[in-house]
């Protein structure tokens, strides 16, 4: 532990002078300890991370102001992986979002807000092909695997070439998904073959007798040939979370060749897992938690952890108690190194979870007041994720930064540039539609539309969200939020009638995440003061 220190220490040093002439930091003098308290938000402007890279963002300068004003001094964008880089064999790349990349950077620079990265983001409405397949993939295709390096190599040289590059890290919650599908493939032959494929048998094979196996399957096998990927009540569970954080580390230690001092969001939460007995334990990811070589390890700290999670509501005090024993696993097993909570959760609305614990409303500016020790003296630095309340936007190029792209527009419709934006516009008789696919699917029990729209004359304007349809009438501009009752639908279209009108800004959505600071329209949210104290107590820079 101490020589890992010494090597920390020692690359801070070397990283001094890079700051001292810049005025910004690198994570590893964050994690030394040599760089203040790293204070960030996740930034995905006026819509939200899975169209972010798709979008406009023409009040991108504002947006970042007002984060830098409200004592945060770094930012947390949020990288998927197929839009930036959609083919993997042969590779290509996607120029507007990387593009973008650089925007953001500079926009933040101006702002003095540094960089963090969020690299290999899973959701994007870039590609109709099942993202996962690529994720899983990685487990067994080369061509997968160098294409990944090739996009996380290109990543770190173009954003590491801005002044207010701070860092990145990868998510386990990115790759996760391969561990949920595995438990249903069942005991026959495709499990198997699966089970061989990944690597997942060789791994047992080095590892593990087959009386040992045969134990935890509950069954006896005459080779390593027949072993399967275990089911979710097998005991078995437990080698294949200790061959996945194994994939996990090779994969962020093959990554770190070409992002130096990558870090990874480790998970804090154990799995559960049916013993033996038939009582069920918690797996704890703690071979994780080093990070390789990383710096600092990252996570994901949230209210629940730790908590019976029986719907109940909790005072900060007990909140702020719990927090010290769950961080302090993480120190326990990260030689020493730095802890970076990418994801600050304080509350959390988040469908299918309400069964969580949560604080109580009247105890949350008392949590945020109450866990600054805590912070300082266990963590390096925290991001919000809900920096602004978002809706789960289902359409591709919904501000239309890249033209038609994505919608099919009649009888004239057309996309063009107004007052330095681009905005749809419809004649009369003209209209607009986009393809949800299965972007569709709702989380919430209704639907919502929400544009701007403009118009010189008077204008109908009939919008269809599948078979459901409203119409509204627009002299001037206003912005229209119109609600559906049943929210299964798998087309938008936007039809106008009378003079001619332009449309921007268009969101469909069945569900709002709300993080307390600002509301979707900007308002300030309840939370926000509390936040901006609890900044100014963790210090500067």
């Amino acid at each position: 532990m101490k020589r890992f220190k010494v090597r920390v220490i020692a690359a801070a040093l070397a990283l001094s002078a890079f700051a001292f002439t810049t005025g910004f930091a690198r994570a590893a003098e964050y994690a030394a300890g040599t760089a203040g308290y790293l204070k960030s938000a996740t930034y995905y402007s006026d819509d939200w991370v899975i169209n972010f890279w798709n979008s406009e963002s023409k009040n991108m300068d504002a947006e970042l102001a007002q984060i830098a004003e409200d004592g945060f001094n770094s930012i947390i964008l949020v990288i998927p992986w197929r839009e930036f880089q959609p083919g993997t064999n042969p590779i290509t790349y996607n120029t507007y979002p990387w593009d973008k990349l650089d925007r953001v950077m500079e926009a933040a620079a101006a702002q003095n807000l540094s960089v963090m990265l969020r690299v290999g983001y899973t959701w994007d409405y870039y590609g109709r092909d099942n993202v996962l397949n690529r994720f899983q993939a990685l487990l067994y295709d080369e061509n997968v695997r160098l294409a990944w390096l090739d996009y996380v190599k290109l990543l770190y040289e173009r954003t590491s070439a801005h002044e207010n590059f701070c860092g990145g890290f990868l998510t386990w919650e990115d790759f996760w998904n391969f561990t949920s599908s595995a438990a249903n493939f069942g005991k026959g032959a495709y499990s198997r073959e699966m089970a061989a494929k990944v690597g997942y048998t060789d791994y047992l094979r080095e590892r593990y007798s087959l009386e040992e196996l045969g134990e935890l399957y509950k069954t006896s096998f005459s080779s390593y040939d027949a072993l399967y990927l275990p089911e979710w009540d097998s005991p078995a569970r437990a080698v294949f979370y200790e061959f996945y954080n194994h994939f996990l580390n090779q994969l962020l230690a093959e990554s770190q060749e070409v992002f130096p001092d990558l870090s990874m969001e480790v998970r804090l939460d154990g799995d559960p897992v049916t013993q033996t007995d038939g009582s069920v334990k918690g797996y704890m990811h703690s071979d994780t938690f080093a990070c390789e070589n990383a710096s600092y390890s990252s996570t994901m700290y949230s209210i629940p952890m730790g908590q019976a999670n029986h719907h109940e509501r909790i005072t900060a005090a007990q909140a702020v108690d719990m927090a010290p024993w769950m961080l302090g696993n993480i120190h326990n097993y990260n030689n020493g190194k730095g802890l970076y909570i990418d994801q600050f959760l304080f509350t959390d609305n988040t469908v299918g979870f309400e069964y969580n614990a949560q604080l109580l409303d009247e105890e949350k500016p008392i949590y945020l007041e109450a866990i600054v020790p805590v912070l300082k003296n266990m963590s390096m630095g925290y991001g919000i994720w809900t920096y602004r309340d978002y809706g789960d936007n289902k359409l591709y190029n919904a501000q239309f930064a890249l033209g038609d792209k994505g919608w099919t527009l009649t009888g004239s419709g057309r996309v063009e540039e107004r007052g330095g934006s681009m905005a749809a516009v419809l004649p009369t008789g003209a209209s607009m539609s986009q393809k949800l696919g299965s972007r569709s699917g709702n989380t919430g029990s209704k639907g919502y539309v929400r544009f701007k729209v403009s118009s010189e004359g008077n204008s109908d304007v009939t919008v269809r969200l599948g078979n459901m349809s409203k119409s509204v009438n627009v002299t001037g501009e206003r912005t229209v939020d119109l609600e559906f009752a049943a929210p299964s639908f798998s087309t938008l279209t936007i039809e106008n009638r009378g003079a001619e009108v332009w449309l921007d800004d268009i969101s469909v959505y069945t569900f709002v995440t709300r993080g307390e600071l600002y509301e979707m329209d900007g308002k300030p949210g309840p939370c926000l003061e509390a936040v901006r104290q609890m900044n100014q107590a963790l210090g500067t820079p």
